[in-house]
């Protein structure tokens, strides 16, 4: 994993012009084999549309690495291995040396796909888990079976990468809502039976009336940090980490309600987030973003390059001079304390750089 302080010191060099950024996030396809019932892409129970072709998601892949980015996340609003070039993507970033990390439900991570990611040295999957079971996975994912998909296709991809020795890691995700909050210590236990290094729990942001509905109530979410706390120990004997900090100590805060802030210090070394100088994501049609909450506000990089938009788009650098001004945008409020938290991190690597708060200017050199 692109360790911070490597992107605190990516970040700190602006104070020279502009950086490219470290990481890339690509949403090939909003199309996508299940029906989760919480998902807020409704795209995915439409054919594609306006969804870029083969040949330039392979220049954009290129593109980036010539802008110094050192790791490329593969998801999206949809499934990504639902794209038939998918792997082609994949071996496009594996040949340009960057760390690689794929997010997938895992129905369609079958024998050829799990050989194909060992083979290439791909680093991280991403494997979304609703429920240790059937009974509750299934009817969140809105297709019966897909746990048991899902869960051998993940146990086959962990045994090839010990077979064969490989630095493949697998890792869990898992949406906190209604029907499941109660079985976080069981989910622990399957991600020690799946050889999973890590399980990321984030809550549920709820926008439409179904999705409200698989809300906690204002009862379990007072409930939730005991559950959370005796996964927590549950996790820490097993030595997997989780992001269960989030909620093991007071009721979480509604998802959607998230206070995004900084410190008092000047420009970048205060700014409540630092995505916008580091993280740029790609959306299927090309439109960008500096993170998944802003995911296709930005410009296009369906015929403009990769460099263009990252220096020059208007939406990126609205977002950059809001943060400098502490006033993120009221989307921001949307943010999982998963990312914040990693920010937070960031940013004290670089109020720690000697050279920075001598050096770094208010704001980015940008054109």
């Amino acid at each position: 994993m692109t360790a911070p302080e490597a992107i605190a010191a990516r970040i700190a060099d602006w104070r020279h012009g502009v950086q490219g950024p470290m990481t890339l996030e690509l949403y090939p396809t909003l199309s996508c084999n299940l029906d989760c019932i919480f998902c807020d892409t409704t795209e995915r129970h439409r054919p594609p549309i306006n969804e870029l072709s083969t040949e330039r998601w392979l220049e954009i892949i290129d593109e980036a690495a010539g802008l110094g980015v050192q790791r490329a996340f593969v998801l999206g609003g949809g499934e990504p291995l639902a794209r038939r070039d998918c792997l082609q993507l994949l071996d496009r970033i594996k040949g340009h040396g960057l760390e690689g990390i794929l997010t997938t439900n895992g129905t369609l991570m079958g024998p050829a796909v799990a050989e194909q990611l060992v083979n290439s040295g791909w680093d991280e999957v991403h494997v979304s888990i609703d429920g240790p079971d059937a009974a509750t996975h299934d009817p969140l994912r809105g297709r019966p079976g897909s746990f048991r998909r899902t869960v051998r296709n993940t146990c086959r991809l962990g045994m090839l990468a010990r077979r064969r020795g490989a630095k493949l890691k697998t890792a869990l995700h898992f949406v906190i809502m209604r029907t499941n909050w109660r079985t976080l210590p069981d989910m622990v236990r399957l991600a020690k039976s799946l050889g999973a290094f890590r399980i990321d729990f984030d809550a549920l942001i709820a926008y439409t009336p179904a999705q409200k509905a698989l809300d906690l109530t204002h009862a379990e979410r007072h409930a939730l940090p005991e559950v959370a706390r005796s996964a927590q120990q549950l996790a820490d004997r097993f030595g997997i980490a989780t992001t269960l900090q989030h909620f093991t100590d007071t009721a979480p805060a509604v998802r959607g309600n998230t206070e995004v802030k900084g410190t008092v210090a000047p420009g970048l070394r205060g700014a409540p987030c630092l995505k916008a100088w580091h993280y740029l994501v790609v959306q299927a049609d090309g439109r960008t973003s500096p993170c998944c909450v802003l995911a296709g506000e930005g410009g296009s990089v369906a015929e403009r390059s990769l460099s263009d938009v990252w220096r020059s788009d208007p939406f990126m650098n609205r977002v950059r001079q809001g943060m400098l001004a502490h006033r993120p945008l009221p989307r921001c409020a949307e943010c999982s304390p998963n990312i914040l938290s990693h920010e937070q991190v960031i940013r004290g690597h670089l109020q720690q750089s000697p050279e920075t708060h001598l050096l770094l200017p208010e704001g980015p050199s940008v054109p």
